[in-house]
Parts: C-alpha cells; structure tokens; sequence
C-alpha cells in the first residue's frame, strides 16, 4: 500500500513541474495603451512601461503569428481595422529571441468599452 501511495505521490510531482515548466516557457508581458500609428507589419503604441512606470511609446512588429481579438472573436490582423487612438493590449512573450514581437493584440469589440489587460486568456 505505502508502495503504491509513494508511487502516487511521485507521479503527482513529475506532472506538477512538467505543467510548471510550461507555464514559465512564456513570459507574457502586457502593454495597456492607445495606438498612434497602424503599418501592415507593425504597430506603433503609447503605453505604460512596466518596469518604470513611466508613459513611452513602442513599436510593435506585427506577424502572420499574431492572433488578434476584437472582443471575443479571433480576426485578421487586416480586417481588425485598427484606428488610431484605439485603446488596444498588447501581449509579448519577453522571452523571445526578437524583442517586441506582438504575439497577440486585443481590442474591443466595435462599440464596446476597451479591452482588459488581464492574465491567462
């Protein structure tokens, strides 16, 4: 029986730090801000640095990896239709080999307040 609990138990743990493992591959990093300019591959935002609290304005590349979200539905980075001065969340793996790399944009739906810079969605 104590084989068995112990067996369990070990099991447990080799999963708990396999998922951990997952989770800290990809550090997300939001940037709440207003966009000041849309290009077909990049993006340029006001945004809130998060390490010095101060207002700067970043450019963002834009890929075909980018998922973009206009509420709750997954478009084109072209059919997003991006205006300036659109509030907009930026999320960027911090990570990543190239810096400042958008892996995905969130907007509000048309006619909706702005997005959320919330974790884990």
């Amino acid at each position: 029986m104590k084989s068995v609990r112990a067996f369990g138990t070990a099991a447990m743990v080799v999963a708990t730090l396999t998922l951990a493992g997952a989770v800290l591959s990809a550090h997300d990093v939001l940037y709440p801000g207003t966009v000041l300019a849309v290009e077909a591959e990049r993006l340029h935002v006001k945004t809130v640095d998060p390490e010095t609290k101060k207002d700067v304005t970043i450019w963002f590349a834009v890929t075909k990896h980018t998922k973009v979200k206009r509420g709750d539905k997954q478009i084109a980075y072209a059919d997003a239709k991006i205006a300036k001065d659109e509030r907009i969340v930026v999320v960027v793996n911090h990570d990543a080999e190239v810096k400042n790399v958008a892996t995905e944009l969130r907007l509000a739906a048309r006619g909706a307040a702005p997005p959320t810079a919330r974790r884990g969605d």
